[in-house]
């Protein structure tokens, strides 16, 4: 297929998201093997990102606490005020998943993954007393909020069989009209009582639910359960992938094994959220095991040092010197605190 103008190639692009290059000409070099997606973009901050914030936060799967009611973030707040861990080992904002939290980075998502989360299970006296009083443990949140989940989405199907039914006679009255079944208002000519106005775009903007006259009727939006009984289990079989994918040394039977989870996970994933969810990045991570088989384990390969090295690099006071002057300030910074480190 030749793609002769510069306005052909953007039409191929837009639909493909492929460009071509002269390399591909090269016999030996695989494009989409040689193209190194990072670990850290990819897994940590695409998709445990997508899980948690996506998927939890942003659909309610996972609430805020009210004044008297505790809820799935509570419990996640109250285990990460006991929760102890090496200072190697990262740590998380008392209030993740809250504006107080703010955002995670690559590594605190990290250690949500394959440490924080997947064992919020302790025995606490406070936690039995505030959520029930019949428990010894707390099990993880889908076992304490699910069956509360499932009531709401129950009577939130109700409403929306009610709404269905009111949108039905609707729709048949609408479409009456428009066949001439049932006269308009427009077209009733006289009649015993003045007009209705029609309500102004103040009052319209103010009340959305406000219907013009004559406009078809719109359905209403059909609910959707916030927590599904698989989540839990589909959320450790990827934190088990990652536990083995992110590790210093793997062999390839733990490979092979990190490679099922992680399908496993992706199948679930596009099971319990549709297709619609799922991102440019779940596929991706498709690629890792075979870059793991061909570079090594991930910490050959992934940018957690280089954004390292961009954060020292923008800590450092230049001065705001500029045409090479900026260079000798960044030597004078860095050797005066490896002096200060060698006094210390």
């Amino acid at each position: 297929m030749a793609l002769e103008t510069k306005s052909e190639r953007g039409d191929y692009f837009k639909e493909n998201g492929v460009r071509w290059t002269e390399l591909a000409r090269l016999p030996y070099l695989d494009l989409v093997r040689s193209t190194v997606i990072d670990p850290m973009h990819n897994l940590l901050l695409g998709i445990v990102k997508t899980q948690w914030y996506s998927q939890w936060i942003k659909e309610n799967a996972l609430r805020r606490a009210t004044t008297t009611q505790g809820r799935e973030l509570d419990v996640v707040h109250q285990f990460l005020e006991t929760f102890e861990s090496p200072l190697w080992a990262g740590k998380l904002p008392l209030r993740v998943g809250e504006p107080a939290g703010g955002s995670l980075s690559a590594d605190e998502y990290k250690f949500a993954a394959i440490t924080a989360l997947p064992i919020i299970v302790r025995d606490c006296a406070s936690h039995r007393k505030q959520f029930r009083n019949d428990i010894f443990q707390i099990p993880i949140v889908w076992d304490l909020f699910e069956d509360e989940a499932v009531s709401e989405f129950q009577s939130a199907q109700s409403r929306y069989e009610t709404a269905m039914k009111v949108y039905d006679a609707a729709l048949e009255k609408w479409n009456a009209s428009q066949a001439g079944g049932e006269p308009s208002h427009e077209s009733r000519g006289t009649s015993t009582s003045a007009p209705e106005p029609a309500p102004t775009e103040s009052s319209a903007s103010r009340n959305p639910k406000k219907r013009k006259i004559n406009e078809k009727p719109t359905p209403p939006k059909p609910p959707s359960i916030r927590m599904h009984s698989d989540e839990a289990s589909n959320f450790l079989r990827l934190a088990t992938a990652l536990k083995i994918i992110l590790s210093s040394s793997i062999d390839e039977a733990q490979l092979d094994r990190a490679e099922t989870l992680l399908e496993e996970y992706l199948l679930g994933f596009k099971e319990l959220y549709g297709a619609d969810a799922m991102k440019p990045n779940h596929h991706w991570s498709r690629h890792i095991i075979n870059q793991i088989r061909d570079l090594g384990p991930v910490y050959s390969f992934w940018t957690f040092v280089s954004e390292r090295l961009n954060k020292l690099l923008k800590n450092f006071n230049s001065n705001s010197w500029k045409g090479g002057q900026m260079e000798i300030s960044m030597m004078r910074y860095f050797g005066r605190d490896a002096l200060l480190h060698e006094m210390v």
